[in-house]
């Protein structure tokens, strides 16, 4: 499972359940959006800064400016796509 917190990102994220985050507070990050609708936003991933760490399923709600990081799950994705492909078969769980 993932900790608590990232080292190096800034960020603590919830080991339990998905974690809301502003953009402001991605804004290291890069976020990768997906073009599929999903629980009121878009399907999508984020990445943080530190080397060593892989690809969050995330659901980006553009309107709001938030994005609901899925990394209590207990692995993260080599690519986007994968995050996102997990994310869509297994509904964050």
């Amino acid at each position: 499972m993932v900790s608590e917190a990232i080292s190096g990102a800034g960020i603590t994220l919830d080991a339990k359940k998905p974690t809301t985050l502003t953009f402001g507070e991605l804004h290291t990050w890069v976020i990768w959006q997906f073009p599929r609708k999903k629980d009121g936003g878009l399907c999508g991933a984020v990445h943080p800064p530190t080397a060593n760490q892989g690809w969050f399923p995330a659901i980006i709600h553009n309107k709001d400016k938030r994005v609901l990081v899925h990394a209590h799950l207990n692995e993260s994705f080599t690519t986007p796509e994968a995050a996102v492909e997990y994310l869509n078969q297994n509904n964050g769980r």
